[in-house]
């Protein structure tokens, strides 16, 4: 077993071969801001982006415990498309669109039972209270209406829909399927890399790191994958792209490619960057297909399956 002194000996000489990646710098693409700044806090308590590439942001009011705004916004415009105000004691960790202009808010823990989802109308009327488990990871929804949970570790154990590591929603909360245990699959220890589009979801989970899809009920393993590790995934066809690896590797993105006959094939590497080539430290990043959106404070970044793998090509691993 290795030493501390050693490991962070490891560690900084894998750092210096990273730097030495190309890199792909994030376009900004637009910017979150609270209708009614002077009323808000500065920084959103939660962003996301919808199946349909708009962004969200929850704002809590200085004044009143319980209150809060959730804006919409477009690319490439700095103003509020949309505005709603709602009374809500969660404390908001995901935010996302559901059809009817409802808006979908999640708290990631939760006592067993204890509700952490609302949904509101554009109105600003509670429509549907929930349970969706504890340790959630990441929540994204569909276009039409579901709502797909990856969770953490601590998760594991959990009685409700957070034992099994992956669980998808209908549009009132209620369960509409759950990642099959004991089927011969991959077991979810940590669902890591939740990608959602259109209606499928695409993961990587610890500790097997196989990556998988389901779409309806059935899941497909396309086999494990030569790079382990990485936090969000993003896929078109046969062609992926993961992000963000572990210590050192915080920052790399690893082309893959997969099909139904072979093992996943390990491609070329790069470094996301900000773009002015600043390290990428403190975003929140949010996969939708081949997309890659990233957000630090009201400042939205974006970049793409195509950007990457241009920005690796000729670099090896």
């Amino acid at each position: 077993m290795r030493t501390d002194v050693e490991r962070d000996r490891a560690n900084l000489l894998r750092r210096l071969e990273v730097l030495k990646l190309p890199v792909a710098p994030l376009q900004r693409h637009g910017f979150v801001m609270p209708a009614h700044p002077t009323a808000t806090m500065r920084e959103p308590e939660a962003v996301a982006v919808g199946p349909d590439g708009t962004a969200l942001a929850v704002w809590r009011f200085r004044e009143g415990v319980n209150r809060k705004q959730v804006t919409w916004h477009v690319p490439g415009r700095r103003r509020v498309l949309g505005a709603v105000d709602v009374e809500s004691d969660l404390r908001v960790s995901f935010v996302q669109p559901l059809p009817e202009g409802r808006v979908l808010l999640v708290a990631a823990r939760a006592r067993t039972g204890e509700a952490n989802a609302e949904v509101w109308t554009g109105s600003g009327d509670l429509q549907h209270r929930g349970h969706l488990g504890d340790a959630i990871e990441d929540l994204l929804t569909t276009p039409s209406g579901k709502v797909w949970a990856s969770y953490f570790d601590e998760a594991m154990g959990g009685c409700g829909p957070e034992g099994h590591g992956l669980a998808r929603f209908n549009s009132d909360l209620t369960v509409d399927w759950l990642y099959p245990l004991n089927s011969g699959l991959p077991y979810i220890s940590d669902c890591y890399s939740l990608n959602v589009a259109r209606e499928t979801a695409y993961f990587c989970p610890y500790t097997h790191f196989h990556i998988l899809s389901a779409t309806g009920s059935q899941v497909t393993d396309w086999g494990p994958s030569p790079y382990r590790s990485a936090h969000h995934l993003l896929r078109r066809g046969p062609d992926l792209a993961l992000i963000r690896g572990w210590g050192p590797e915080y920052d790399v993105a690893t082309m893959l490619r997969i099909s139904r006959d072979d093992q996943p094939q390990l491609g070329a590497q790069c470094r996301v960057v900000l773009p002015d080539g600043m390290e990428t430290r403190g975003l929140q990043y949010i996969a939708r297909g081949e997309e890659l959106h990233a957000f630090i404070r009201s400042t939205w970044y974006h970049t793409d399956l195509d950007s990457l793998s241009t920005a690796a090509v000729g670099i090896g691993v």
